[in-house]
């Protein structure tokens, strides 16, 4: 029962570990996320702030406006892969609570089972200490 227990404690601590891991990747690629539409906002104010003052050139208008569409495409990308790391945080987290799970029943199991056998080892020291009491008795009656 300890040794199933331990394989338990041993898979949960991995799968703490993968969430960990994946939590840490969904954070990262959610940042990532949030600075290109941050990016992407600059520079779309930009523009208009340029147009709006002094005007610009037809080449640099196409440049910025290229530049823009081509930040949407890495914005889109990056939504993917938020997606991606959230679908992988679920699955790590569906993981870790099965394994807990299976560890807490490991757990209670194997605390059952001690209790027992404290019972079991207590009891059999109250009979040698009864046989004993009784012994020390009959030996005094004899004499």
């Amino acid at each position: 029962m300890t040794v199933l227990r331990e394989l338990a404690e041993q898979s949960l601590d991995e799968a703490t570990s993968t969430l960990g891991k994946m939590r840490q990747a969904h954070a990262s690629a959610n940042q990532q996320h949030d600075q290109l539409v941050g990016y992407q906002q600059e520079y779309c104010n930009q523009l208009q702030t340029s147009v709006a003052g002094k005007g610009m050139s037809v080449i640099s208008l196409l440049n910025q406006n290229a530049f823009i569409e081509s930040l949407g495409k890495a914005i889109e990308q990056q939504h993917h892969y938020v997606s991606e790391c959230q679908q992988s945080v679920d699955l790590a987290l569906l993981t870790w609570r099965q394994d807990k799970k299976r560890f807490n029943a490991f757990t209670t199991l194997k605390n059952r089972a001690d209790s027992v056998a404290a019972l079991k080892a207590s009891r059999q020291d109250q009979k040698l200490m009864d046989e004993f009491a009784q012994r020390a008795s009959s030996g005094r009656g004899n004499k």
